[in-house]
């Protein structure tokens, strides 16, 4: 009776292990095919408008953190500032560059932007050339170069950055459309 016990055991544990092997493969088969959705979903052109609005956003972003080493914007306009920088974000706790250090260590966006409240005025540029990488699963890498002038010198910095594409219902009246957006994450 025990060596019954012990095979149906068995037998029920390599059916389960069998059935998450199929369930791991569905969900790589569903990322890898929404990933090529992406491609074959928009053309070229418009995947590319996609690219280049974000990298507005990463333009915008970098006009905002240097507002807010401006010390003659008052607290009003800073929070206002914040609440625009965490609308770019996927995540209000995304790893990016601390540019107040001259270490550029990974810190938090919460974090970098307490420390940009106090920092020094820092003036912050975008390189005119863009590079957008492969596209995964509902996201692509972006780079770019940023030029920092803190204190009279300048650095320039390599960013690869994470971009998210995501598909949002919204409400037009009684109609519901598809809106695709496009939100910042890690660099």
């Amino acid at each position: 009776m025990n060596k019954k016990f012990l095979f149906i055991v068995i037998l029920l544990c390599s059916f389960f292990v069998n059935a998450q092997d199929v369930v791991k493969e569905s969900v790589s088969e569903k990322k890898a095919a929404t990933a090529m959705t992406l491609n074959k979903r928009f053309s070229a052109k418009v995947l590319n408008a996609y690219q280049e609005n974000s990298k507005t956003k990463v333009e915008d972003l970098f006009s905002y953190f240097q507002m807010l080493t401006d010390a003659s914007l008052n607290d009003d306009l800073k929070k206002e500032v914040v609440k625009n920088i965490n609308l770019l974000f996927q995540n209000p706790n995304t790893m990016v560059i601390d540019f107040t250090s001259d270490s550029f260590d990974k810190i938090t966006l919460q974090q970098f932007i307490q420390k940009l409240l106090i920092s020094e005025p820092i003036l912050f540029s975008v390189s005119d050339e863009s590079r957008y990488d492969s596209v995964e699963y509902q996201s692509w890498k972006t780079g770019y170069t940023i030029s920092r002038t803190k204190s009279g010198i300048v650095s320039k910095t390599k960013i690869v950055q994470k971009v998210y594409f995501f598909e949002t219902p919204k409400m037009f009246g009684e109609e519901t459309k598809v809106v695709f957006s496009t939100l910042l994450g890690e660099m």
